[in-house]
């Protein structure tokens, strides 16, 4: 029996967690928190720091193999331990050392002629006062490592809105990166699966809708060209090749259909595609694979772990919808540690509903996700409206 060792106790590694007992693997979570949802799902949790040299190298030498869900752990720190033990790290350091850093993803983006929006990097004030000066507003602007949902994150529409940026981010510069603003049309992912032996198989291209930076819907099929969601996959595999990757990676998409001078990347079916990053790890996206594919996301990574071939992602019948389920749900309920879910009793279109176990409901935290299964698109989409409306009412 492997061991397999997560890093991270969210959401991410408990479904992940599922795939692995299911195909008869032991798992071990490594976090800080030790009210994070893995702690109550496995006795085998080890409760640690970041930065404990001492326990992460004792959780890795008593590890077949391991993997990660959270991306925040210094890479330098990462590699010398998997030097030092011989458990190998899937995906591995170097490969997060690209993508946990907003400069190097662009940079590697540019460099190997991936379509990427325009973008500079400015390591301190001085820089940053200069380069601000040849983007055009609006832009945006983003810290190079750390953030997300939209931490970490600035639109600048005017010349104001840079300086009270430049105010607020003074107290404590960190460095950043500038983008041009892309008129999104659609944002889709697709996440590729890749194992030690180099075979790669893409999942279903993913169409999604953000509400304040944070995944609101997730849609299959997408609604694109055939030849938009297979120019996709290719520069997908692309990436995933280029990087090396064993495991999973996914590529976030912007399409826009406005046209830019900068752009020298083919348009297809009216679309100008754009890579907005890479995330080595399941996807909050990959979630609605576990109803609408034969193999999910996580099914896959753990194919992936234990040396079993990998299967090729097929859609299931039918149109489905995943919705995330924010703590604000909770919260207009009454009760910030448990939901209610009564309404799904009216609501027979909602296939499965997933509660992460997080201790308590907060604004904007994701809590769980639900996915609803139509004979038609519109209506899958219809009816996670409903769901989430009924779900929010009141009790």
């Amino acid at each position: 029996m492997k061991t397999v060792g997560v890093l991270g106790g969210g959401q991410l590694g408990c479904m992940l967690a599922d795939a692995l007992f299911k195909l008869g693997a032991k798992v071990q979570f490594y976090d800080p928190d030790p009210t994070s949802p893995a702690y109550f799902r496995t006795q085998s949790f080890v409760q640690g720091g970041w930065e404990d040299k001492k326990k992460l190298e004792e959780f890795f030498a008593t590890s077949d193999i391991v993997t990660y869900e959270f991306e925040n752990v210094s890479v330098n720190l990462l590699e010398e331990i998997v030097q030092k033990t011989g458990t190998q790290l899937f995906p591995s350091a170097q490969v997060l050392a690209t993508t946990q850093n907003r400069y190097l993803e662009k940079t590697f983006l540019k460099n190997n002629d991936f379509p990427v929006c325009q973008f500079a990097l400015a390591k301190n004030i001085h820089e940053a006062n200069i380069i601000s000066q040849k983007f055009n507003f609006p832009y945006i602007i983003k810290t190079a490592t750390g953030g997300y949902d939209g931490k970490g994150q600035w639109l600048i529409k005017n010349k104001e809105d840079f300086e009270s940026f430049i105010k607020e981010i003074s107290i404590k510069f960190v460095e950043i990166i500038f983008e041009e603003k892309i008129q999104i049309e659609l944002e889709a992912s697709c996440i590729v699966a890749r194992n030690s032996n180099n075979k790669a198989v893409c999942l279903p291209v993913f169409e999604n809708v953000h509400k304040n930076h944070i995944l609101y819907n997730t849609t299959l099929p997408a609604h694109l060209p055939i030849s938009v969601q297979e120019k996709l996959k290719s520069i997908a595999l692309k990436a995933a090749n280029k990087l090396n990757v064993t495991g999973l990676l996914t590529t976030e998409f912007f399409l826009s259909r406005k046209i830019n001078p900068y752009y020298k990347f083919e348009c297809i079916e009216g679309y100008y595609i754009y890579i907005n990053e890479f995330a080595p790890r399941p996807h909050n996206s990959g979630h609605i694979s576990l109803n609408a594919c034969n193999i999910s996301q996580f099914n896959a990574l753990a194919h992936i772990l234990l040396n079993i071939p990998l299967q090729t992602p097929k859609l299931n019948d039918g149109f489905y919808c995943m919705g995330n389920l924010l703590g604000d749900t909770w919260i207009e309920q009454g009760n910030k540690y448990q939901l209610n879910l009564n309404a799904w009793e009216k609501n027979p279109e909602v296939i499965d509903v997933v509660l992460y176990g997080k201790s308590e409901a907060k604004k904007n935290r994701k809590m769980g996700h639900f996915v609803t299964h139509s004979l038609n698109r519109e209506q899958s989409i219809l009816d996670a409206e409903k769901f989430r409306s009924d779900l929010n009412e009141k009790l």
